[in-house]
């Protein structure tokens, strides 16, 4: 039965051993020094490698149905290390491609496919949790968080294509042949693609792109726009943003041209105007919320991160085993914050 995780996780507490210190009256403490990171400080720590409980719920698809208790390989850490985590966050899961990632480890102890599913929430204006399923769906959403409607089976509507594997990375990439705004491929350097790829990481607020690639993206998308004269001053993080009174708009967001990331096996990998644009300022101020990426000192790196923004709502199903990604962006009458939290015949919330 695949598991449930939302935004909390129930984790018991973590035994210290010294860090890596043998001790003969406990064969239970560990004997491992870890290194656990906080990907959003960017600190690293010295502690212990240990094993603890995790805690989840089996689902349907549609419900939590009863909770599920399993050991985990994980990382001691000190309370120092939670720093700029969300509020009543007890640690960082990794869902990287490794052998200790949150879904191999799962798979190895439950049974399940090796594999997971991703639906973050609107972080803008629409609260609520995210959900992640390990296994696999189905995967079903409310219509309306009122009437209690569930909608289809998402996961009938994945567009699926090959991830591409890196060397010394656990990370996901897709294996992109090109880059277009507006349907026009950017002019991008011969390599540009190659040498680092697209990767996906919900650890970045934004989609950030390699100094070569931004500036042609920046460029490509000022054009195909056509808002040069409502252009505004720039609004931290973000380059690019306008007076958003004068934008076009559709029910799903401003006007603004789809950017195709396009896929050796003909399909792209599409990033529309809900996902490309934020409103600030009372919504007097839109900008495309894209970052350039910060210089890397050494190492082959990704010549574009997809971000947690570009990523909310889309439902995302990683399959490690075929190295695959399905994907589909959800309904704009649904929302990944509208899944039924409520434990299959109980009333309450668990």
């Amino acid at each position: 039965m695949p598991l449930l995780y939302s935004a909390s996780l129930k984790i018991i507490s973590c035994p210290h051993s010294g860090y890596g210190k043998a001790d003969d009256e406990d064969r239970f403490r560990c004997k491992c020094t870890a290194h656990p990171h906080n990907p959003f400080s960017g600190k690293t720590e010295t502690d212990d490698l240990t094993r603890t409980t995790l805690s989840a719920n089996a689902t349907d698809g549609k419900n939590p149905l009863y909770p599920v208790s399993f050991p985990a390989v994980t990382s001691c850490a000190p309370k120092s290390l939670l720093a700029k985590l969300p509020a009543g966050a007890v640690g960082v899961a990794g869902l990287a491609n490794s052998r200790l990632s949150l879904p191999a480890q799962v798979s190895r102890t439950q049974k399940v496919p090796k594999k997971f599913l991703l639906c973050l929430p609107r972080s803008d204006f629409r609260k609520g949790d995210g959900v992640a399923i390990f296994g696999g769906g189905p995967f079903f959403t409310l219509t309306s968080v009122v009437g209690g409607e569930s909608g289809p089976d998402l996961t009938l509507d994945l567009t699926y294509t090959n991830l591409a594997a890196k060397p010394h990375t656990p990370a996901y990439y897709l294996p992109v042949k090109a880059i277009a705004v507006g349907k026009a491929n950017l002019p991008l350097p011969a390599d540009a693609l190659t040498s680092g790829g697209v990767a996906f990481s919900a650890r970045a607020p934004y989609t950030s792109l390699r100094h070569d690639v931004y500036r042609p993206f920046l460029n490509a998308l000022d054009a195909a726009s056509g808002w040069k004269d409502f252009k505004v001053p720039a609004v931290a993080p973000f380059e690019l943003c306008y007076n958003s009174s004068f934008l076009p708009n559709t029910r799903v967001g401003h006007l603004a041209p789809d950017i195709d990331f396009v896929l050796p096996d003909g399909k792209n990998y599409t990033i529309g105007s809900l996902d490309s644009m934020i409103d600030l300022d009372d919504f007097r101020v839109a900008c495309f919320a894209f970052v350039e990426m910060k210089a890397h000192k050494s190492g082959a790196v990704p010549a574009v991160e997809i971000g947690g923004f570009q990523m909310e709502n889309n439902v995302l199903q990683f399959d490690l085993d075929k190295m695959q990604l399905g994907f589909a962006r959800v309904p704009i009458f649904m929302a990944c914050s509208n899944f039924n939290f409520t434990l299959a015949g109980h009333s309450g919330h668990y």
